[in-house]
């Protein structure tokens, strides 16, 4: 239900003029909904639940039936004087399998197909994540592009303040045409910034509808979201204990586990029951037989029968030059090569894992840095332009004081954004995304 109401959603949003707000839950609901590898890995547990289900079945009873019609013709001669009819003759039975003990393979085999729907729960979350963590840094890749746009917006406003500005002091007589030319050319340059961004911002937006499943033409707002440093740190790099990846590899070396016991199940002694009846008809014997005087009459006789039986079964291998001991010990030593590949893997884990922790401490540095070069910057200019106005100081300087606060917004828009995507690659790696 939850799925299906994303996707009316998505329809609802698409049909209105092509343009939809988009809050980052509506985008990570709407990916979850749409993205096909998460439905695939969705059948793949289904499948691994059905597979268990017929495992389960080792241990119940076989019941079989056969039933068959048989014509032969020209009739079987018998010696001289007999011939065997078989013409709608017919063999029909039923029976039963039980395995009593097997050497521990069906348990084995049981065991294997429980870890099998353990580890495929394990890719179904993995899944989930990887298209969460796609979501959420697109989302806040495609926020930092607009906070640019609008940020541009804003310095191309404070250029056309100051060319209207400079235009009167040139009429005045009391600034140079050229002045009047270099900040027509930093406007221009402006221009150019602001369609680059603007480029940038359509590219990222088909991404956003690439990844929530509507069409790339579909215009995309973000809203509600707060575009700040309020995402906490904790206080110390988590273990990646609770990774999909670090619990799939755990369940790894369980199956190589189960599959020393199937190795050596394979030279155990095996017990079997097995109870059947079965019935044959109208087989049709004609000939010739002595009678009490030794006179030879004709005959014919048609043949049915039906009977049960019971076979218990052992069987006890005895001697294969030692080829089951062989199997255990490779069996073993995949065991082992498991677990080294468990503590490899979970030590480079770990290590992602800091190094996005550290991130995170780095990127909050950055964040206040930024900030407090944007008080200074926003100070700066404000001092500029009123003795800029006033003929106090000189056009370069106040065009580059509005480049000094053009680049410190740039740069905190960059750091928030790092830092979103940074906390976002951290939950992913200590398993913790959801």
């Amino acid at each position: 239900m939850k799925r299906l109401y994303v996707i009316i959603l998505a329809l609802s949003g698409c049909l209105a003029a092509s343009a939809m707000d988009l809050t980052l839950q509506q985008c990570r609901e709407m990916a979850l909904a749409t993205d096909e590898n998460l439905k695939i890995a969705e059948n793949e547990l289904h499948g691994a639940a059905l597979d268990k289900a017929v495992a389960r079945t080792a241990y119940l009873p076989k019941i079989d039936g056969n039933a068959t019609a048989l014509y032969r013709a020209p009739d079987s001669k018998i010696g001289d004087m007999m011939t065997m009819q078989i013409r709608g003759a017919y063999m029909a039975g039923i029976n039963l399998t039980q395995p009593i003990y097997t050497g521990g393979k069906i348990w084995a085999s049981n065991r294997m197909t429980d870890v099998a729907q353990e580890i495929s729960r394990e890719q179904l979350r993995a899944t989930r994540m990887d298209i969460l963590a796609d979501a959420e840094k697109s989302y806040w890749t495609y926020v930092a592009v607009l906070s640019k746009i609008d940020m541009t917006e804003a310095y191309l406003a404070m250029i056309d303040s100051i060319y209207k500005v400079t235009e009167c002091s040139v009429e005045t007589g009391m600034a140079e045409k050229n002045a009047l030319l270099r900040v027509n050319t930093r406007r221009s340059e402006i221009q150019y910034r602001l369609q680059q961004a603007k480029a940038g911002a359509d590219i990222c937006r088909m991404s956003i509808c690439r990844i929530i499943g509507v069409p790339d033409t579909t215009s995309v707002n973000p809203v509600g979201y707060s575009f700040g440093d309020d995402a906490a740190v904790p206080a110390e790099s988590l273990s990646v204990g609770n990774r999909p990846e670090t619990l799939i590899l755990d369940k790894n070396i369980d199956i190589k586990r189960r599959q020393v016991d199937m190795a050596r199940a394979d030279f155990l002694p095996t017990v079997g029951l097995q109870l059947g009846w079965s019935a044959f008809g109208n087989l049709k014997m004609k000939g010739y037989a002595q009678d009490e005087t030794g006179n030879y009459v004709p005959f014919s006789s048609t043949s049915d029968s039906n009977g049960f039986m019971g076979i218990l079964s052992v069987q006890i291998p005895i001697f294969h030059w030692g080829e089951g001991v062989k199997k255990v010990k490779r069996a073993k030593l995949d065991v082992e090569n498991a677990r080294l590949a468990k503590e490899r893997n979970v030590r480079l884990m770990q290590l992602e894992a800091n190094q996005y922790y550290s991130n995170l401490q780095t990127g909050l540095q950055m964040i206040d840095a930024a900030k407090i070069a944007i008080d200074e910057a926003d100070d700066n200019l404000s001092v500029m332009k009123d003795r800029y106005e006033v003929g106090l100081n000189t056009l370069t300087d106040m065009l580059e004081a509005q480049a000094q606060w053009q680049t410190s917004y740039s740069n905190l828009i960059e750091a928030r954004t790092q830092y979103r995507i940074n906390y976002v690659d951290y939950l992913r790696a200590i398993g913790a995304l959801e």
